[in-house]
């Protein structure tokens, strides 16, 4: 009889075949478990090499431990080119005093505002608005645009007679891209109008309620801020807005305005405005934005009528970008494994061992917001008591108030956030800005950084980076911004000096398991983590063909991404987990209540655009006999 790989098994004549097949199974079995106890032995091996750590250290976190510091890419050396930073005065050597205004006006920006020089940008362009010609503007964030198209209005309206009454309707007309930043140039108007009471500014905003605007608007409403999607609606629908008496109309960050949409809102609102007006002559156009762009151009031709270009760097070419000077640069280079870890031992450090304790944290997606808001307040912020935020634009409009005036008025704390922050806002005392993803392109760069060195204040911001994102720096120095290097050894080091560790990966490797530890033991947190996960993969497969050179899907680690979501899960069991399910239209309420049992969610998914104007979509009605 031919011998087979069991032929230790004894067969005499008297064993049956059934018996045989038993012995064979039994065998096969055994050989099975004894392969698979020294694949676990070699791998644990593996594993406790990579981590590097001493089995005998007594800091050694319980449970399961994270390598981080292993199988990690080389961070290479980036050979930094030699780059001349743009240098824009910031502010001129005019006081408020010398231009033709009020005298109200004058003391209430010392007293209120505590303003008495011009920057360089109000010193050039309230001359020319106060002379009544339209101008595109162009200059560095937080150089003070807001007051150079506020100031001739508050001005130019408060010399009509017979004043101005609330029956007159609206006369000024200024458009921004966001809530926030609406709300903000809202507030602005309401103290440079302290002097003159007859003015009276009002808001238009996605996600307030339509009756209440429609009351404002009937009261009488003198000058008008306002959201694209908003303004337009109540145009077409809303009697008691008229435009006819319409004489400033303000576009203010024209570059974000034409983004996400809002270009057909816009030329819609022009065109609705424009017919409504007295006179063609009458209507005097002011267009801002810190960043001049082909399609910005193409506004501008749409809009202003013989306009008078300012710029306040005028030496400048339109390709190179200006970064305020008290504002300091660096970045960051970490293994994606040890982002987590890194951005969180930056945050403590700060927030504990340093005076500048108030942050933006920019991230990818709403998704991955929400995630690290919660995950950071339940580890970082009950251990190291430091307050957490978070801003969005799929929150509702009272939460997004409510966030951003305590964030506003707070000494410390750390804001995360989506670009919904990126442009205009004004946040008092900002230190630093974090750009935990690195963003689409060198201009959404100065927009982040640009939430801090303010107006002449000091300022600081850090940008992450894995080894292969490094081309992103080549981006930025060809548009002549440098930035510093920071190391991750360094922001370690202060993590592992607060906890008396022993050494720098101990330190980081027990706060992983912190965050590891806190996702495993709460379900809803898991879910969050990966949901966060899968749509920051969308996000980075989704980079414009012109930035992957720095940022190429195809060189992206998943699993070590994983990692840095604080996820045991490999990336293919993740993707299953974020989703949620969605029943079709054919099943009943039986079905949805079965759903329910597994533990699905049969609500709608709210997809809500970064940038929305609040408003419900419009539904086409289906043409009969059309399929």
């Amino acid at each position: 009889m031919a011998q087979d790989e069991f032929s230790d098994i004894s067969l005499n004549v008297q064993t049956s075949p059934v018996t045989y097949q038993v012995l064979r199974k039994e065998k096969a079995l055994k050989r099975h478990h004894e392969e698979e106890k020294e694949s676990y032995t070699r791998k644990k091996k593996m594993h406790e090499e990579d981590l590097n750590v001493n089995e005998s250290d007594s800091e050694k976190p319980r449970g399961r431990i994270s390598s981080l510091f292993g199988n990690n890419p080389d961070i290479p050396v980036f050979a930094h080119r030699v780059v001349k930073p743009v240098l824009e005065p910031l502010f001129s050597s005019q006081n408020f005093g010398d231009l033709p205004i009020h005298p109200f006006t004058v003391s209430n920006l010392e007293q209120n505002l505590g303003l008495t020089k011009l920057t360089t940008v109000q010193q050039k362009t309230i001359p020319l608005l106060l002379e009544g010609k339209d101008a595109f503007v162009r200059s560095q964030t937080g150089s003070g645009k807001t007051l150079v198209y506020a100031l001739p209005v508050v001005e130019m309206l408060q010399k009509i007679r017979p004043k101005l009454a609330r029956s007159d309707g609206v006369q000024a007309v200024v458009v921004v891209p966001t809530r926030e930043l609406a709300l903000q140039t809202y507030e602005c108007f309401v103290k440079l109008v302290k002097s003159f009471t007859w003015l009276v500014p009002g808001y238009l905003v996605g996600g307030e309620k339509r009756k209440a605007e429609k009351a404002r608007l009937r009261k009488g409403i003198t000058i008008l801020v306002g959201t694209p999607g908003r303004l337009l609606d109540h145009v077409q629908h809303t009697k008691a807005l008229r435009l006819d008496r319409v004489c400033w109309l303000v576009l203010d960050e024209a570059d974000r305005l034409l983004d996400m949409g809002y270009e057909k809102d816009i030329a819609n609102f022009i065109e609705a405005l424009n017919s409504q007006q007295q006179t063609e002559s009458s209507l005097q156009t002011v267009l801002l934005s810190a960043t001049l762009t082909s399609a910005v151009e193409k506004l501008a031709g749409l809009t202003l009528r013989s306009p008078v270009f300012v710029d306040a760097a005028s030496d400048v070419p339109a390709e190179d970008l200006v970064i305020p000077q008290s504002l300091t640069q660096f970045y960051i280079v970490t293994p994606a494994k040890l982002r987590l870890v890194t951005l969180s031992a930056f945050i403590i450090w700060k927030c504990q061992m340093s005076e500048q304790k108030k942050m933006l944290v920019f991230c990818a997606t709403q998704d991955m917001v929400d995630y690290i808001t919660e995950l950071m307040s339940s580890v970082v912020g009950q251990s190291y008591d430091v307050e957490f935020f978070k801003l969005h634009g799929s929150m509702t409009q009272k939460e997004r108030t409510d966030v951003f005036k305590t964030f506003r008025s707070a000494d410390s704390g750390v804001l995360l956030c989506t670009d919904v922050a990126a442009r205009g806002l004004d946040l008092p005392r900002v230190n630093w800005i974090v750009q935990f993803t690195a963003p689409a392109s060198p201009s959404d760069y100065v927009h982040r950084v640009g939430r801090t060195a303010r107006v002449g204040t000091s300022g600081a911001a850090l940008l992450f980076l894995t080894p292969s994102e490094l081309q992103f720096l080549r981006q930025l120095e060809d548009r002549r911004i440098r930035l510093q290097e920071e190391t991750m050894e360094r922001c370690l080091k202060k993590l592992q000096d607060l906890g008396n560790s022993s050494s720098v990966e101990v330190a980081a490797t027990a706060l992983q398991c912190q965050f590891e530890n806190a996702v495993l033991e709460r379900k809803e947190l898991h879910t969050l983590a990966c949901k966060a996960y899968v749509s920051w993969v969308r996000f980075y497969a989704s980079y414009k063909k012109e930035a992957r050179t720095a940022f190429n899907f195809k060189q992206v680690h998943l699993g070590h991404y994983a990692k840095s979501f604080a996820l045991r899960d490999p990336p293919s069991v993740v993707g299953g987990i974020g989703k949620k399910y969605r029943p079709r239209a054919s099943q009943d309420k039986r079905g949805s209540a079965s759903a329910k049992r597994r533990g699905y969610s049969t609500t709608k998914h709210l997809e809500t655009p970064e940038f929305s104007s609040g408003l419900n979509p419009i539904r086409k009605k289906r043409r009969k006999g059309k399929l």
